[in-house]
């Protein structure tokens, strides 16, 4: 594809002074895209109270239960079919871990992992993203 889109976060000063801004590929653009949705909370966003992820919406206290898993999953697949056109047969796979944190004090947190699996709509290229966050309270990796 000869498009380009612009790389996250997008540095305003270099755009105040009319500078060229960093870019990057549609599949660059479809990851950073998709992890913005995985940390915006419902509600976060004024234009639209409806984007974001359903991982804010949930009692970090059952994050093992398949039930939460389900709703997050399903979340995740909405938000891909409502916020991101550039895909097609889009698939969420969710995961919670403990993870050991070392340097921390010897703590035991839990990890999201989210793997999504889906086919660009103008190409039909399969696509592949994977992101883990901490949650309770939220970290990224």
């Amino acid at each position: 594809m000869s498009e380009s889109f612009y790389r996250l976060p997008l540095d305003m000063a270099a755009l105040l002074e009319r500078q060229q801004l960093p870019r990057c590929s549609v599949q660059e653009s479809i990851a950073q895209h998709l992890y913005l949705i995985l940390t915006t909370q419902f509600g976060e966003s004024r234009y639209d109270p409806g984007y974001g992820c359903q991982v804010w919406e949930q009692d970090f206290e059952a994050l093992t239960t398949m039930r939460w898993k389900d709703n997050v999953q399903r979340s995740v697949e909405q938000a891909i079919r409502t916020y991101e056109p550039r895909l097609v047969r889009a698939r969420a796979h969710v995961s919670v871990t403990d993870f050991e944190v070392r340097h921390v004090g010897q703590r035991v947190r839990k990890r999201l992992e989210v793997k999504v699996n889906a086919v660009l709509h103008r190409t039909n290229e399969p696509f592949a993203f994977q992101a883990s966050l901490f949650v309770a309270p939220l970290a990224v990796d």
